[in-house]
């Protein structure tokens, strides 16, 4: 099947992010006078806490492939922001044969320590991932901090917050491993694989490749502390990119 067209689904706990609203609104209205591509195929939403995650990815992937005739599937995270134009540079950036998974450049948030007042200092990461060993030796996903910029990347898996997946790939794996492309795997010492990762791992399993396009940019509504700290973290950074865009000006 090749006829362009994207379902679009999304989750939500009976509540979305406005960024993530507002800018569904534009990329719907974008659609509309360029490709069509989600307009001819809809939007797909399901209620979902955070104990039925998998369940309901799982529910997506099932009427995509059984209730709907759209070649490509558009898994978004109801607290994301993107850009009108997000479907159809994944589109452009994917191929159903050679990249039928391709990922936006999005990122997560760990928390690494506690601050000593009840909250958490923390850190992003981009939802890039390589196979490799931990300093223990244990072998697994690993973010790849170091990424290309404005690059199409291969990687050994992404999340699932901003995901474009071609209908030939989630019936292969559905050959492979039924209807639970997004159930948790365990790895060999026994830690539990998170759901979009699993369903990462599945893909390699069956020899599909996952790629991200780091130049598709998206924003990921989260919750942090701030304080002196962090305030000098983000000053230093946003001096040094002011710095550099008046020396290109200058």
């Amino acid at each position: 099947m090749s006829n362009g067209t994207v379902l679009a689904a999304y989750l939500h706990p009976n509540a979305v992010s406005h960024s993530f609203s507002d800018s569904l609104m534009k990329l719907i209205s974008h659609d509309m006078v360029n490709q069509a591509r989600v307009v001819r195929a809809g939007v797909l939403q399901f209620r979902c806490g955070a104990g039925g995650l998998v369940q309901a990815r799982n529910e997506i992937v099932q009427q995509f492939l059984d209730r709907s005739d759209a070649e490509w599937l558009w898994c978004v995270d109801s607290d994301m922001g993107f850009l009108p134009d997000t479907v159809d540079r994944l589109v452009e950036a994917a191929d159903p044969a050679e990249r039928p998974v391709v990922g936006a450049l999005c990122f997560g948030l760990r928390e690494v320590a506690p601050d000593g007042m009840c909250g958490w200092k923390v850190r992003p990461f981009p939802t890039i991932y390589d196979w490799g060993r931990d300093p223990k030796g244990t072998f697994g996903f690993h973010v790849r901090r170091d990424y290309a910029r404005n690059a199409l990347t291969q990687a050994a898996g992404t999340g699932a917050a901003c995901l474009l997946i071609h209908r030939s790939a989630a019936e292969k794996v559905r050959a492979d491993a039924g209807d639970s492309w997004f159930d948790p795997v365990n790895f060999a010492d026994g830690r539990p694989v998170s759901e979009d990762l699993s369903f990462c791992y599945r893909l390699n399993k069956v020899g599909l490749p996952v790629y991200v396009h780091t130049g598709i940019p998206t924003s990921h509504h989260k919750q942090i502390w701030l304080g002196e700290e962090e305030y000098r973290v983000f000053e230093a950074a946003y001096r040094a990119t002011a710095d550099s865009m008046a020396a290109v000006s200058a």
